[in-house]
């Protein structure tokens, strides 16, 4: 094995460090950016870390795709999507090189945090990137999180995440030391009528239909579109005033419960209090709905899973097994022609089963 230079270094113990043989470029790139701090904003560093991919596959190390269709042609050099680490016999991987970080003063606490921590490769990255930020020119304004995130991780999204972390936790960072604030999500929502209740539905046009179905006398008087996955944001953006009791109606599916049960959680951390579930409309779900096999891939939890402590127990059994079994409804089953086939003065959202259980969409007359 010929010398490796200080970045290939780094690369092979990133390479015999992955929990998999196979290892995305973007670790890789991820190892080089934490290995050597002058990469970022470098306009040779692509070729760089192709450089140190060739010593690491001269020396055995990996292979890299034989398939053109594997490798990333959009700027040169190109470079491969990922790399396989080589399993024969070798010289043992060198040790990477020592790379002392001169840390901001905000973040003397970070040299403890990389050492005791076993910090991921996201939190690496950011704290190498806030630390650059901080040495450099920082401006007065205030930025919304999404653009300083993009700015400093090339990834709009990753703030979100990271900021929600033990990064962000007291005496760490904080988003005033970035310059940015979290942007609220604009509430979307449907007034019906003067009822003192909060309807949050995951999709838009469910939520649509409820809001026009829904009697002006209902409990309910505002239904809100939460968008699945925004649920914590659409929560967060809610005014500080809030008094609304929230119920919440949302796929069948492995995902759109745990979104559901975990909503609970942040609604109460934000002093909402509890999210409950709309359960007659589960229940009118089960009624309507046949259960149905996903075209992607699901994970599989078991019917007594403590997600489904969040619906009340008669619910339990029923959605427990649809998931065990991996299948989901979606919440369009209850949708427009559904609805019309009952009565809405007639059915509650909040109250109990036995005060108001959905009714067959067969039995009652369409409304007027």
């Amino acid at each position: 094995m010929t010398h490796l230079s200080a970045l290939a270094s780094h690369l092979a113990a990133a390479v015999a460090a992955h929990r998999t043989g196979r290892i995305p470029l973007s670790v890789l790139r991820a190892a080089a950016h934490t290995a050597d701090l002058s990469l970022a904003g470098d306009a040779d560093a692509r070729r760089k870390l192709a450089a140190a991919l060739d010593e690491l596959t001269t020396n055995g190390i990996i292979r890299r795709p034989a398939n053109r269709a594997a490798w990333d042609h959009t700027i040169q050099p190109p470079l491969p999507n990922w790399v396989q680490r080589r399993t024969e016999r070798q010289s043992p991987t060198p040790a990477p090189a020592t790379v002392t970080t001169a840390w901001h003063a905000r973040l003397a606490w970070a040299a403890a945090f990389v050492a005791d921590e076993r910090p991921t490769t996201a939190e690496l990255t950011l704290l190498h990137a806030a630390n650059r930020y901080l040495a450099g020119h920082q401006p007065n304004d205030i930025v919304p999180m999404r653009e300083r995130s993009w700015e400093l991780l090339h990834d709009e999204k990753a703030l979100d995440t990271l900021s929600r972390g033990r990064l962000f936790t007291p005496n760490r960072l904080t988003p005033t030391d970035l310059h940015c604030e979290r942007i609220p999500l604009p509430i979307i929502q449907w007034q019906v009528g003067a009822g003192t209740d909060a309807l949050m539905v995951e999709n838009h046009t469910t939520a649509h239909s409820l809001a026009r179905w829904l009697h002006p006398d209902d409990t309910i008087g505002v239904v809100i579109w939460t968008g699945g996955n925004q649920l914590p944001q659409v929560l967060a953006s809610l005014p500080t005033d809030w008094q609304r009791p929230l119920h919440y109606y949302g796929d069948l599916d492995l995902r759109g419960i745990e979104i559901a049960a975990d909503g609970t959680n942040h609604a109460q951390a934000l002093g909402l209090g509890p999210l409950t579930p709309a359960s007659n409309l589960y229940r009118l779900l089960l009624q309507c709905g046949t259960p149905q096999k996903p075209k992607t891939r699901v994970r599989h939890v078991a019917a007594d899973d403590g997600i489904l402590d969040w619906f009340p127990p008669d619910l339990r059994q029923p959605i427990g097994a649809i998931i065990a079994a991996g299948l989901r409804i979606p919440q369009e089953a209850t949708g427009t022609k559904q609805l019309a086939s009952i009565d809405p003065r007639t059915f509650s959202l909040v109250r109990s089963a036995a005060a108001s259980a959905p009714e067959s969409p067969s039995g009652p007359a369409p409304r007027p």
